[in-house]
């Protein structure tokens, strides 16, 4: 659920930005964390100094800022883009009900899976024989299995459930509806793609040498969601980066 945040300059001297969050740095006392996905607007009341970088990220996010003098008085505010435009959602419904969308929705997955594996080649330093995560996994998935202190389709299985949950909180940022889960039709199901996307990027973090810390006295389990939190903000900003690739190329058709 999302909340709004209250600062006030006489608890808070400026707000900057860290990975998916925003920093408030207070008088005196250790800085503030508040993940973006969490928060629904701000309204600032006083000066408190913002970094440019803490403000797009706001925006980015369809979060609005508002910003109050001292006698509570609004000085201004921020708006997102986001909240006059056609939400992702809709463009979503609209895409399953026509072929050309139909079409640039796979576009889009193709497109993603493409630049995985071309990342993914980087990472493991050797050419891979295809263009879609489907046709190079039988390369991939022996180099992160030499990297796992587990078995292959345990860390896959260990990993559905933060990965689901995860995009569950992310589609909740875009406005979508609590039935996001079900799909709008055999070809286009968005929670079910984004949450292949970040189980590749699961593998490619592996492969890339961030491999899962073993809790022995904790369990697997335990070892493998602190392995995906610790990674937490990369994963989002990989499934943001993606979405807002799909809201482009989809509101482009609409414009068309």
């Amino acid at each position: 659920m999302r909340k709004p945040l209250y600062l006030d300059v006489a608890q808070a001297n400026a707000v900057g930005l860290d990975a998916v969050a925003l920093r408030v740095q207070a008088h005196e006392q250790a800085d503030s964390f508040y993940p973006l996905r969490r928060i629904s607007r701000v309204v600032v009341t006083g000066k408190v100094e913002w970094e440019t970088a803490a403000l797009l990220a706001c925006l980015e996010y369809g979060i609005p800022v508002a910003f109050r003098g001292r006698d509570g008085v609004l000085v201004g505010h921020c708006l997102s883009d986001r909240s006059s435009q056609t939400s992702l959602e809709a463009l979503l419904h609209a895409c399953a009900d026509d072929a050309l969308g139909d079409a640039l929705y796979q576009q889009w997955r193709v497109h993603e899976e493409s630049r995985w594996v071309q990342r993914m080649a980087r990472a493991c330093q050797c050419p891979l024989v295809g263009s879609v995560a489907q046709q190079v996994m039988a390369q991939v998935e022996p180099l992160v299995q030499a990297q796992l202190p587990c078995r292959f389709a345990v860390f896959v299985a260990q990993l559905q459930a933060p990965i689901a949950s995860h995009v569950s909180e992310v589609l909740a940022v875009y406005g979508f509806s609590d039935n996001i889960q079900l799909p709008l039709t055999r070809r286009v199901h968005l929670s079910r793609d984004v949450e292949k996307l970040l189980l590749l990027e699961a593998y490619w973090l592996v492969v890339r040498g961030d491999v899962p810390q073993v809790f022995a006295d904790k369990g697997l389990r335990y070892s493998m969601v602190h392995f995906y939190e610790t990674h937490h903000g990369h994963f989002e900003e990989r499934a943001r980066v993606a979405l807002n690739r799909l809201w482009c190329l989809l509101k482009h058709q609409e414009a068309d």
